[in-house]
Parts: structure tokens; sequence; C-alpha cells
């Protein structure tokens, strides 16, 4: 399996908590939400090597004037790469599961279009990660 950097928008309301820690605790519902009524839409998918993390630059500038860009990076396997639909269900099924880490979210303050646009990006846990949430046993 190799890392995938996936980029999905979405063009509705979409405002993030102002408080860090509200954020932090509230971005991951939000998105998994929006992600079951399949609001996002998944515009970008590239091998994190080769991704430049100044896309989701012009998925913001972009004259369709995204509300909100979600960035995860997720490892895919063929079976997943087979359809957009298979990476959308398989970035669902991520977030349904906790599989990801908020790495950041913050409102992009876009005075040209005037208008607030959510950043947010994911990783998936690693191993390390996922094993310090296992509780402890005496």
């Amino acid at each position: 399996m190799d890392n995938y950097t996936l980029v999905f928008v979405f063009d509705g309301n979409f405002d993030l908590p102002n408080d860090p820690e509200v954020r932090d605790k509230k971005v991951p519902e939000m998105v998994c939400e929006k992600f079951e009524e399949r609001a996002f839409e998944l515009v970008d998918f590239n091998l994190t090597q080769h991704y430049d993390d100044n896309y989701v630059e012009e998925y913001i500038s972009d004259p369709y004037r995204h509300r909100s860009v979600v960035e995860i990076k997720l490892k895919l396997d063929m079976q997943a790469l087979k359809s957009r639909d298979a990476i959308f269900d398989r970035a669902l099924e991520a977030l349904k599961k906790n599989k990801l880490t908020l790495c950041s979210a913050f409102e992009n303050d876009n005075k040209k279009f005037d208008m607030l646009q959510s950043i947010i990006c994911f990783e998936e846990k690693t191993f390390v990660d996922a094993a310090s949430e296992i509780p402890a046993t005496e």
C-alpha cells in the first residue's frame, strides 16, 4: 500500500468553532457527518510523495470559490483505487473508525471573495499512534 493525499471540497456553509480545543474535538465529527451526506466531493488524489502542499491553495483560490477543502493522507491499496467512489468510501471509513489524526483546521479569510474558507488536514494514524490508544491492562 502506498500513501496518497486526497483532496475534497465542499461549497456549503462549514464554519469551524473559534475555540481551538473545541475545534480539535468537533471538526472530525463535523467532517465525518458531511462525508456521510456525500456533501464533500473528491477532486484530486496523488501519491503523497508527489503531492505539493501548495495544491490546497489552488482549491481555495479556485474561481468556484470552494468554502471548504479537506486534505486526507491515507494508505490505499489497489482495491481502494478502483474508482473515485471506492476512494471516497475508504476515506469515510477511516473517518468513522477514528483512524485519522486532525493535523490542522483553520479558516482562511479570503478578502478577494469576501468569505471565510475552511482548510482541514488529516493524516492516517501510525501503528504507534494507534497502539498508544489501547488501554493498559494490569
